[in-house]
């Protein structure tokens, strides 16, 4: 606890990523990591995978952009770097493990940015969604996406602060901010891998299935070329009696995918 306190205070983070829970956020993921090193293993390592396979056959590998880098433990550094001229990770946070970790790597910029579009709604001042992809479909030097686990993670602060504040659009806003990030990503002319959990199961100690939730809001996604199940939260990380595993979903290729 204490050490997610210096967090907090230390890491550089603009009013709106503290006004809307997502520094404090990005510490509780940090240290769930951190918890559940073992059980996240295989699902890291796929996902590694799975970038791989999309960094293949790239006819240039000039610039990767990263969609919520957040921790980058389930896309591989140190190849982006080895494959690519520059890499550029966007969140909203960047936490110090992260920084430290890039300091000193010039091919490497981090970008703050709110991938959900949600900001300007939340605080009143817009009617809709930004579309916070634009800037990059438009730089003709990027030539892989990678959307990293994100999908499913945009709406959640955006809905809880919208319901904890009676917004008009509590209801909707989840399943606007999903679409609006597949539609970005699909207006990119370069290669777009991505990477999502689609679907969450929460299981008893026998394995039994007590309940089963969409973790996309009713978006519904091509048949993924990979998928896999993802411990994310094993038995005694929420309570001690039941794990909440995550459907994930991979597409090495997604635009292509979705042809």
């Amino acid at each position: 606890m204490l050490l997610e306190a210096f967090q907090y205070l230390i890491t550089p983070a603009g009013r709106a990523a503290r006004r809307f829970g997502h520094l404090a956020a990005s510490i509780s993921l940090w240290s769930r990591a951190e918890r559940c090193r073992a059980a996240w293993g295989e699902h890291e390592r796929k996902c590694h995978a799975a970038v791989a396979q999309a960094i293949e056959g790239l006819p240039r590998r000039r610039t990767v952009l990263v969609l919520g880098s957040g921790l980058m433990r389930d896309v591989d550094l140190d190849r982006l770097i080895a494959s690519f001229d520059k890499v550029v990770l966007a969140d909203l946070v960047h936490l110090w493990p992260l920084r430290l970790r890039v300091a000193g790597r010039g091919k490497v910029r981090l970008v703050t940015s709110d991938l959900a579009g949600a900001n300007g709604v939340l605080a009143g001042t817009s009617a809709k969604l930004t579309d916070p992809l634009a800037e990059w479909r438009a730089n003709s030097e990027i030539d892989l996406v990678i959307s990293a686990n994100l999908l499913s993670q945009l709406p959640l602060l955006p809905i809880e602060y919208a319901a904890r504040h009676r917004l008009t659009r509590s209801k909707s806003l989840a399943s606007d901010i999903v679409r609006n990030h597949l539609d970005g990503l699909r207006g990119f002319a370069c290669r777009v891998c991505l990477l999502t959990d689609t679907e969450q199961i929460i299981r008893d100690r026998q394995g039994n299935v007590q309940e089963r939730s969409d973790l996309l809001f009713g978006a519904v996604l091509p048949s993924p070329p990979l998928s896999w199940e993802w411990t994310i939260a094993p038995v005694g990380e929420v309570d001690g009696d039941s794990e909440r595993v995550h459907r994930v979903a991979a597409y090495p290729d997604f635009l292509r995918a979705t042809e």
